[in-house]
This record gives C-alpha cells, sequence and structure tokens, in this order.
C-alpha cells in the first residue's frame, strides 16, 4: 500500500531516504505541487510506527491518497478565464 507524508520542513528527498530505519517502507517520489513524499509500504503498518520510522524527522500529516490540490492553492484556484490564457 502507499501513502503521502507531509513532514514539518521542506526536506530532500536523500535526506528522507538516509533517515528512514523500518526496511518495510521504500521512499519512491516527492510531489514537487503538494510537496508530499510518496512511499510504499510492504507490511502493515500503523501511523505512528510510519513516524517512528522516520524518528528525527517530524511528520504533520499521513494521507491514504494523493491530496490534490485545493480551490486557494496554485493551479486548481485558477478561474476559467485564467486558465484558458495560461493554456493559450
Amino acid at each position: 500500500m502507499e501513502r503521502f507524508i507531509k513532514f514539518k520542513d521542506d526536506i530532500d528527498l536523500r535526506i528522507v531516504s538516509e533517515n528512514l530505519n523500518d526496511d518495510r517502507i521504500i521512499v519512491l517520489r516527492k510531489s514537487q505541487t503538494t510537496n508530499t513524499i510518496q512511499i510504499k509500504i510492504l507490511d502493515n503498518l500503523t501511523n505512528k510506527q510510519i513516524k517512528h520510522a522516520f524518528s528525527p524527522l517530524v511528520i504533520l500529516k499521513i494521507h491514504k491518497e494523493f491530496p490534490y490540490p485545493l480551490k486557494g492553492d496554485k493551479f486548481f484556484g485558477l478561474s476559467k478565464i485564467s486558465l484558458k490564457n495560461l493554456f493559450a
């Protein structure tokens, strides 16, 4: 199963991989739009176990699905006219 992690600070993918101390978690990629890290979990782990696996780093939220940007966020917050001008 996959999860999306939002860290307290803007953290590089390399730093996340170095601080990971659980072999049941694989770091996949970083989303630039939502600033989350996608991980793959090989076993059933609780959110508490996931947070402990990245122990020196502070996790704000663990999402079960990709956290799409909402109305106030960059691209999806643009009006139809702005989108038309963007792609024209």
